[in-house]
């Protein structure tokens, strides 16, 4: 009796037993399952994945390059206007100093009418030439020119050109005696010096 108690419980822990060890396979098995489908599932995703992204890089590509022609197309079209506006700028630069150069020398065909005529009177004809110069230093000034300075001033080779030297008592040595021929100045830039006399030793 005793053994077959002892037996029974044995038994039946050994049935206990097996179902347990049954559905640790069991689940050990799904889970291998589970991931091999896993894995056969992935690639598929990853080259969606991939082509998605292949795609988008090039749309950006594509945008890039049609804003890069737009770009381009437009650059080329500023320069072509900036060449054609220097173009027209550097003929008619000096159109304002033209139009105001124009009264001076309306006056002056005048003084030579009046001069070709009999009438003779050498007083008025002085009087329009001395306008017309005026009103021609006039415009200079309001476009920049200035007169250099002459008789009486130190001798300067920047702005001076000696074409003879004088003896003068009145008039320091190396100094400006007498002006041949007028010099000017464009925004203190030397346009064209002035011919002088020097006072000095001969």
């Amino acid at each position: 009796m005793s053994t077959r108690k002892k037996k029974e419980p044995a038994a039946k822990k050994q049935k206990n037993f097996k179902p347990k060890e049954v559905k640790e396979a069991e689940n050990t098995e799904e889970t291998a399952s589970e991931e091999i489908s896993a894995d056969s599932v992935e690639p598929e995703e990853t080259e969606e994945a991939e082509e998605d992204l292949l795609e988008k890089e090039r749309s950006h590509a594509r945008n890039m390059e049609e804003r890069f022609l737009r770009v381009n197309a437009e650059f080329e079209n500023y320069k072509k206007r900036i060449i054609r506006e220097n173009s027209e700028r550097f003929k008619f630069f000096n159109l304002d100093l033209i139009k105001e150069l124009l009264p001076s020398l309306d006056n002056l065909e005048r003084a030579i009418t009046h001069a070709k005529s009999e009438n003779k009177d050498f007083d008025s004809m002085i009087e329009g030439l001395e306008m017309v110069n005026k009103m021609t230093h006039e415009v200079f000034e309001k476009f920049g020119v200035s007169r250099v300075n002459t008789v009486g001033e130190v001798f300067d080779p920047n702005i001076h050109q000696a074409v003879g030297v004088v003896q003068s008592d009145s008039v320091p040595e190396n100094h400006v005696v007498e002006e041949c021929l007028g010099g000017y100045l464009l925004h203190e830039r030397i346009i064209r010096p002035a011919m002088v006399r020097v006072s000095g030793k001969n």
